[in-house]
């Protein structure tokens, strides 16, 4: 969740209005909007400097009340920036500073979209350096679990190693992609209009300027992508090794095809892996250095794996589908939504508009992209326990059911990346679902073949469902903007 937080402060920006300035001075608006990110900070750094000073029998349990206490912290950042924008005019205010400079051209996105989006990522930083105390408490505790349980182990990073690492992971990671792309938006738009001054269907409508721009940066930037976030994680070629083979051959007998296998460094942080690129030829699958340390071959062979069910089921292509469905809802219902509220006999403020309509859409992008999420990480850990079992078998002889032995497999190594993260099995996560939960799905499925059939079947529903939705708001879109024409 946390890594989706720098691209909804972005999407609050772009979409927010510009002269919501309201009734506040600037003094008191800019006062208001910078003390609560101050307050928010220094609040959850108190608490966690207090952690380090519990006793250890009681230490689990308030380090899952502050944990909790944090991820409300980040939730809050977004938020109060949406409220600074919509209710503070804090895009007003920094319109009118940039207004002064050449960069305060109404046309270009990325100095506003910058400077406005500055404080809730200075927060976002904040709240990192807030946790550091908290996090090294508990890494500090887990090295005797560690060493009962007969795992590799390593110190505690220090603040600068730890302060990197998530920097790059939770906010880098949105952040470079969208920063090119708005880049490399705004020197289109500064460099294509004169050369394409003479054709007139396009001087005389500028959103047909806009989407010769905007599309094409998009596309580019989304097919680039992974070769910008391979050098903001510090991943370098994986070596060749007996291990690095297997897991080639995994990929040679599925036929997918990919640029590289990644070491991921994370000074020993994160036991976890990815797969990033839509297409083969800018595709990377990255294993970390705690997760190649910290578990048997076989383990690592699973997670492998689970990251190729991904690749194989077109699960980043479908959750695109299920981004631009509910952009078009947003559109088409929500304007329509919008449009009705503003013409009622006694119609709210415009600010408190935003607001109703922005969090109802966020509340419904979290559940709907939520749930989807959640089903493909089930549907790629099926696909997992499915190629471990069948890789001591012919490729065409491989189980079509989940197997005992294959579910026993990936739960391990479900239960080593919990035990090595320090996460709580039954944590639970919004768009994976709490590792209890999988593990205990997967034990189900091994032991009745007639519920991976099932599984199987629904996520067919689950497809066809999203097409539909995807189909269906395309056509109220458009009847919307053929009724308006």
């Amino acid at each position: 969740m946390s890594r989706f937080l720098p691209l909804l402060i972005f999407a609050i920006w772009l979409y927010g209005p510009a002269d919501a300035a309201g009734a506040w001075r600037l003094g008191p608006a800019l006062g208001l909007f910078l003390g609560v990110y101050a307050l928010l900070v220094l609040a959850m750094a108190v608490c966690s400097r207090l952690l380090r000073r519990t006793p250890m029998d009681d230490l689990q349990r308030r380090l899952r009340r502050f944990n909790r206490m944090m991820s409300a912290a980040r939730i809050l950042v977004p938020a109060w920036f949406a409220v600074g924008v919509y209710c503070l005019g804090w895009k007003a205010i920094v319109a009118g500073w940039l207004s002064h400079t050449p960069l305060g051209r109404p046309d270009l996105y990325t100095p506003g979209l910058l400077l406005g989006s500055l404080p809730a990522f200075l927060a976002l930083a904040g709240l990192i350096w807030a946790q550091y105390p908290a996090e090294r408490s508990l890494r500090e505790q887990n090295i005797l679990i560690q060493l009962n349980e007969d795992l590799p182990f390593c110190a505690p990073p220090g603040f600068w190693s730890y302060f990197q690492v998530k920097i790059r992971l939770q906010i880098l990671f949105a952040l470079a992609p969208a920063i090119v792309l708005t880049g490399l938006r705004d020197v289109l738009w500064v460099t294509l209009p004169p050369m394409l001054d003479h054709v007139s269907w396009v001087r005389y409508h500028p959103d047909w300027m806009d989407a010769i721009i905007s599309l094409p940066a998009t596309v580019l930037v989304l097919l680039l992508a992974p070769v910008i976030l391979r050098y903001v994680l510090q991943a370098h070629s994986m070596p060749d090794s007996p291990l690095r083979r297997r897991l080639e051959e995994i990929c040679r007998r599925h036929h997918i095809g990919y640029r590289d296998v990644l070491l991921w460094r994370t000074s020993h942080q994160i036991s976890n892996a990815a797969v990033m690129g839509l297409i083969p030829q800018a595709r990377y699958i990255l294993l970390s250095d705690l997760l190649l340390e910290t578990m048997s071959d076989q383990q690592i062979e699973a997670v492998f794996a689970h990251e190729l069910g991904h690749v194989i089921h077109r699960h980043l292509y479908w959750l695109a589908a299920a981004v631009v469905a509910l952009l078009l809802i947003f559109s088409g219902p929500g304007q329509w939504l919008a449009d009705r509220l503003a013409s009622l006999r006694h119609p709210l403020p415009d600010s408190i508009q935003w607001v109703v309509l922005g969090g109802g859409a966020l509340a419904i992008f979290a559940l709907v992209f939520g749930y989807v999420s959640r089903r493909f990480e089930q549907q790629a850990d099926v696909f997992a326990a499915r190629t471990i079992q069948g890789l001591e078998q012919p490729p065409t002889h491989a189980a079509a059911f989940v197997s005992a032995q294959g579910a026993a497999v990936f739960c391990s190594a479900l239960q080593r990346i919990a035990a090595v993260n320090n996460i709580p099995v039954a944590a639970p996560s919004w768009s994976h679902g709490s590792i209890y939960k999988r593990m205990r799905f997967l034990s189900q499925l091994g032991q009745d073949p007639a519920k991976t059939a099932h599984f199987d079947r629904s996520m067919f529903r689950l497809y066809l469902a999203l097409s539909a939705w995807l189909l269906l708001s395309g056509i109220w879109l458009f009847s919307l903007l053929r009724g308006s024409a």
